[in-house]
């Protein structure tokens, strides 16, 4: 028969235990924008900018991606300016927003967008397809 102390002590160090294994973290997200211009179109260039955080300007060929990793306690909106190498498209646009983003993003917070011909596309995880949210 276990004592009423050894069982005490056994709840308190299984209790610990359980808590020191939480992490008190803020959730990480990922953002990953993909060029998705038709073939042959010329590069775009891509900058974000959030509260506390400036990336330096990126050029994007067909295809190839961008991306920007965070924890919310960073930053919890990121701004983007894009425009084509030609410059004849520009446009600003709202990349991340918490408060917009964290239930349409997947559920392990990775937010997917692609650049398309006619504008800007975020894949919805609640409906698990792209949905255009901006015209260029």
């Amino acid at each position: 028969m276990i004592s009423t102390k050894a069982y005490s002590l056994f709840i308190v160090s299984l209790a610990l235990a359980f808590t020191s294994s939480l992490s008190f973290t803020a959730p990480v997200f990922t953002v990953k924008i993909t060029n998705n211009l038709a073939l042959g179109s010329k590069p775009i260039i891509i900058s974000c900018i959030s509260s506390k955080l400036d990336t330096s300007s990126q050029v994007l060929f067909r295809g190839e991606p961008f991306g920007l990793m965070f924890n919310t306690d960073q930053s919890v909106k990121w701004s983007c300016d894009i425009f084509s190498s030609s410059g004849a498209k520009k446009t600003s646009f709202v990349l991340f927003d918490l408060d917009r983003d964290k239930s349409r993003c997947r559920p392990d917070g990775l937010c997917l967008w692609q650049i398309n011909p006619d504008g800007f596309y975020l894949y919805v995880a609640s409906i698990q397809k792209y949905q255009k949210q901006f015209n260029w």
